[in-house]
């Protein structure tokens, strides 16, 4: 039996995606970048690198990770940078974007010439559930507003990168283009690149490729001068490829509420649910509650009050032991994760096409190596 609680990631649902992002790369003549911000998992790096052009990595323990696990220079983006990473990360980049104009003038004379130089925009538009993932709003700290994009595009820079799109479609897609010409469009003249950010949702079953592509041909056509455009989006790559196993640990009720305490945590393990928030589907319960049947709210391992998400219904009545299965778990979830409360980490499981492999067990060693050494 499977160990609880456990990341369970299914190699077989990562190739559907995989396949379908290689067609889409091919037909809209793009470049995806893998962002380590979503997902970050050396056991399958090389099924993600075989289509992935690059890694994009936005601080220097990312920047490390994908140029060894990649064996190719990565594409640098971070709202700002530490001083004692920058000679560091110059070794491990071959893109570096700055945030603001005034990072680029701090910065710029340190970097040798070989480096492709960026700066992220803000067209103030953007696409997401929750503000808190709305990096388009007015007054965002990422990126340089319209306002401030007056003159000619500065020295040395040339690409610009966007990202104010969150799990959206083509059409939002389409309209993110719009406000960049709107808004850059002397500036992406100037251009040799664009990066178009993350946020894309290619492998939903009803994104509308032909939309994107149709995108991308007339950005092409208004801008010749663009030798490169990509697009780094992470939870593409692994939608609805993974999962996350609970057990219940305990059925209680309070005033009227029933409840099914799990082994695992929202605040600790799932933190978009409570950030976003959103409500993750387990597989066994109903698509809807339902009061006609057994109903549930589901309770955190740890001791924040806010650690529940419910109601769910259930075909039957749950018992302790009894084993459930959060979908869709596996971008934003360990990358995310930590050891409030010192609670059980779920461990790390691939499910390829010979079985189950455990990638990592984690204890009270974990826990302790965050506080002191050893």
């Amino acid at each position: 039996m499977l160990p609880s609680p456990a990341f369970v990631l299914e190699e077989k649902r990562l190739q559907v995606n995989l396949q379908r992002l290689a067609h889409i790369q091919q037909m809209a003549e793009v470049q995806l970048l893998f962002a380590l911000k979503g997902f970050a998992l050396p056991a399958v790096m090389p099924h993600i690198l075989s289509v992935a052009h690059a890694v994009a990595a936005s601080s220097l323990n990312e920047a490390q990770f994908g140029y060894i696990y990649s064996g190719r220079p990565v594409h640098l983006y971070a709202p700002a940078y530490r001083p004692v990473d920058v000679p560091q990360l110059i070794s491990l980049a071959s893109h570096w974007t700055f945030n603001s104009l005034s990072a680029y003038q701090r910065w710029i004379n340190q970097l040798p010439e070989h480096l492709e130089i960026g700066l992220r925009v803000n067209p103030h538009f953007g696409v997401a559930g929750a503000p808190i993932y709305n990096p388009g709003r007015p007054g965002s700290r990422l990126g340089v507003p319209p306002a401030s994009a007056q003159g000619p595009l500065p020295p040395r820079i040339s690409g610009l990168h966007v990202h104010t799109l969150c799990e959206a479609d083509a059409d939002a897609f389409a309209g993110l283009v719009e406000q960049l010409l709107i808004h850059f469009e002397p500036w992406l003249r100037a251009a040799r690149w664009l990066n178009l950010g993350g946020g894309h949702l290619l492998t939903r079953t009803d994104y509308d490729v032909q939309r994107l592509v149709e995108t991308i041909r007339r950005l092409r056509s208004i801008l010749p001068n663009l030798e490169a455009i990509y697009l780094e989006p992470s939870a593409a790559f692994v939608w609805e490829a993974g999962y996350l196993l609970a057990e219940v640990l305990d059925i209680t009720y309070t005033e009227g509420r029933q409840w099914a305490m799990l082994d695992v945590s929202f605040t600790a393990h799932m933190p978009d649910t409570l950030e976003m928030p959103y409500k993750p589907i387990v597989r066994e319960a109903l698509p809807e509650p339902n009061p006609a049947y057994p109903t549930y709210w589901l309770g955190g391992i740890t001791c924040l009050a806010g650690d529940e998400m419910g109601p769910y219904s259930f075909p039957e009545p749950l018992v302790v032991g009894q084993r459930l299965t959060f979908h869709d778990m596996a971008h934003y979830t360990f990358v995310k994760t930590t050891l409030f409360n010192g609670v059980a980490h779920p461990a790390l499981i691939v499910k390829g096409a010979t079985g189950y492999r455990l990638v990592k067990a984690f204890g009270y060693a974990d826990y302790v190596r965050r506080l002191q050494n050893g």
